[in-house]
């Protein structure tokens, strides 16, 4: 395939469309890796072909992989202007693009695991570190449409591992768990994780100003309190407590 074919079928499967296109694409078969080069070309004009615009800064996004293979997309953006908002960029000082923080929001939202994220996305743990160091910091701008499918509250199942009809957790979308995490609600905790738990989420949500990311920390405590709830009866009591009232 040449390179005019290549660099066309990238253009369709990341779906990028004018002014910007693809420039080049590279594969790397010994790490199974192809670099895409994304740039801008000024409107093609009468008896002449479009031109490369003066390039400004270039910005580099892992984005989902394709097969076995990794996918790295280098953005030039011309002189003066911003990082595109498609889905094939990401946000500027992030490592992914935001069709990828899709697919790693969901996952974290799911209570997947750091290591459990990178074997499935086969991403560097360093990067998914400094993704979420950013995301728990508020230092990530996140879309409501980028990640509604990864706030929505999933239904439990039949035996109640999750949540079900015989358990006395609050559901997940019950205003008690944003109380908690504000701190307009005060319950009494005897349990230690809980305590450092509701210590990290509290000062996590001073920072976050997103609803979609808050709404992601409110499941990771309906979560805690579903995996635990034999040993947090004295707390339950308390929030059964807090709807009723």
């Amino acid at each position: 395939m040449g390179m005019a074919e290549a660099t066309g079928l990238w253009r369709q499967l990341l779906q990028i469309q004018e002014p910007w296109t693809v420039r080049e694409c590279r594969a790397d078969e010994f790490n199974r890796c192809m670099e895409i080069r994304v740039g801008v070309e000024a409107p093609r004009g009468w008896f002449r072909l479009g031109r490369a615009m003066a390039a400004g800064e270039e910005f580099v996004w892992r984005h989902i992989g394709f097969g076995d293979w990794r996918v790295r997309l280098r953005v030039t953006v011309p002189q003066g202007s911003e990082a595109p908002r498609h889905a094939w960029a990401g946000e500027v000082g992030m490592p992914f693009t935001r069709a990828l923080d899709r697919q790693v929001l969901a996952l974290l939202g799911e209570g997947v695991g750091m290591t459990g994220v990178c074997s499935l996305l086969d991403i560097p743990i360093s990067e998914l570190w400094r993704y979420r160091h950013a995301l728990d910091n508020g230092k990530l701008g996140v879309s409501a449409d980028a990640y509604a499918a990864s706030t929505a509250v999933p239904v439990p199942p039949a035996d109640g591992v999750t949540g079900g009809a015989s358990s006395r957790v609050p559901d997940a979308a019950d205003p008690v768990w944003q109380r908690l995490v504000e701190g307009s609600l005060e319950i009494d905790v005897r349990v230690l994780g809980l305590q450092m738990l509701l210590s990290r989420l509290r000062s996590q949500a001073a920072l976050i100003a997103d609803e979609q990311v808050r709404a992601v920390k409110l499941r990771e405590l309906h979560r805690y309190f579903v995996r635990n709830e034999r040993m947090l009866a004295h707390e339950l009591g308390q929030l059964s407590l807090a709807e009723a009232a």
